[in-house]
């Protein structure tokens, strides 16, 4: 495993490439700036440089269609574990599958076990996820996570942020009910389109509902209603967040839905 040194492009289409070891590091990693909150400091770790100097040379001849590998110069022997390796920098297919399970938005230590799971199990690449810690997958969820939330990311109080919300919904036309519930301290709105509120009323009658997590930063439960339109296709019907999913709360929304959709009849 090595990164690339230095190349030639010959004009009669032979090429060379000079690898360094990913050991190699010519500098010393940067510390963390003074002054900045420990709440907006990402869990670094600092990589020692010039651990290793062995080098490669690839030589490609066009016209043979040969590849010749060779040590490069006086370049000395050497030979690093995976897992030091890994332990080091982690590899492209590993940081991979970290990002492909970050996108799903599930929590370090579960991503810590499923990407393992998936290397060992189905890509032979136990050695390479050995040493994988929580602060890595941390780190990488955060950048993956950060553009996908920030349409996620409103208000900061949460009553004007679900009246913004609500708003929001009204001006393009969606038929709006909030509700609270004070005994359980629990609160819900529900919200759905004219059209979908005609499918409802029209296909409802075999409704299934879902519920989704992790869709917002007060952790509210969105629940939607689907139905079988005259295609054959499943559609939406309604939707409706809950602050709780107990069965009141949960009740309290489908009857609301059941306001708007009179002739509804699962």
């Amino acid at each position: 495993m090595g990164t690339g040194f230095s190349c030639k492009n010959n004009v009669n289409g032979d090429s060379w490439k000079v690898f360094v070891c990913r050991f190699k590091k010519h500098n010393k990693s940067s510390t963390q700036k003074e002054g900045i909150p420990n709440e907006k400091r990402h869990v670094t770790k600092i990589r020692p440089a010039d651990l290793c100097s062995a080098k490669i040379k690839v030589q490609r001849y066009f016209s043979e269609q040969k590849v010749r590998i060779e040590r490069f110069k006086d370049s000395p022997d050497h030979s690093h574990p995976i897992e030091d390796s890994e332990k080091l920098k982690r590899s492209e297919v590993v940081r991979e599958l970290v990002m492909q399970e970050a996108v799903k938005n599930y929590r370090p230590p579960e991503i810590v076990s499923a990407v393992k799971e998936i290397a060992t199990e189905t890509l032979d690449l136990g050695e390479c996820v050995k040493e994988l810690r929580r602060k890595e997958v941390t780190n990488i969820k955060y950048k993956v996570r950060g553009p996908l939330d920030t349409h996620l990311v409103g208000d900061p109080k949460r009553e004007l942020d679900i009246r913004e919300a609500i708003s929001f919904l009204k001006n393009r036309g969606y038929l709006v009910e909030r509700y609270e519930i004070p005994d359980l301290s629990t609160y819900g709105f529900v919200f759905m389109h004219p059209n979908h509120l005609k499918n409802l009323e029209q296909h409802g009658w075999l409704s299934l509902i879902d519920s989704t997590h992790k869709t917002n930063r007060y952790d509210c439960r969105l629940f939607t209603l689907y139905i079988r339109n005259s295609y054959g296709c499943w559609d939406v019907g309604a939707h409706f967040f809950v602050s709780k999913e107990d069965s009141e709360t949960v009740a309290t929304g489908l009857k609301a839905i059941r306001r708007f959709a009179h002739r509804w009849n699962p």
